[in-house]
């Protein structure tokens, strides 16, 4: 009797889930400052190869200037920066939705981007081409109470 008690308890003990204090549930309780922006293929500036975007922009850029989106629960969104002239994109009409660990955000002009939620982290890839070069940049966003 012990034995299988011991048995079950030890079933039960593995079959529970435990939710980890990064698994995010509400994405509007946080704030998603930028951590990264890493492009693909590296561009070349002052004759080195580099992939951090964030350093390509240069410190008064809005990436380098608490570059933050935000989740409103009336479903709209925004990003934000301290950065000169980065309060003049509008964010009038943006809104976003969420199903399971895929986010959508439509900017209100048309343009839709998915987004894609994994515990605290958020992440985006951008496409554009430039010069006949076709880049990626990976953003990266954490959580932050």
């Amino acid at each position: 009797m012990k034995k299988i008690l011991l048995i079950v308890t030890i079933c039960l003990a593995f079959a529970c889930k435990k939710k980890t204090v990064s698994e995010v549930v509400d994405i509007t309780t946080y704030n998603w400052p930028l951590a990264s922006a890493t492009i693909t293929p590296a561009k070349v500036v002052d004759g080195k190869s580099e992939t951090n975007l964030m350093l390509i922009s240069g410190s008064s850029s809005c990436l380098n200037n608490n570059f933050t989106l935000v989740f409103s629960k009336d479903g709209s969104y925004a990003f934000t920066s301290t950065g000169p002239l980065c309060d003049m994109i509008s964010f009038k009409n943006a809104k976003w939705t969420k199903t399971g660990n895929e986010i959508k955000l439509d900017d209100g002009f048309g343009h839709i981007s998915i987004y894609n939620l994994s515990g605290n982290i958020i992440t985006n890839n951008y496409v554009y081409t430039e010069n006949n070069i076709t880049y990626t940049v990976s953003y990266t966003y954490t959580a932050k109470k």
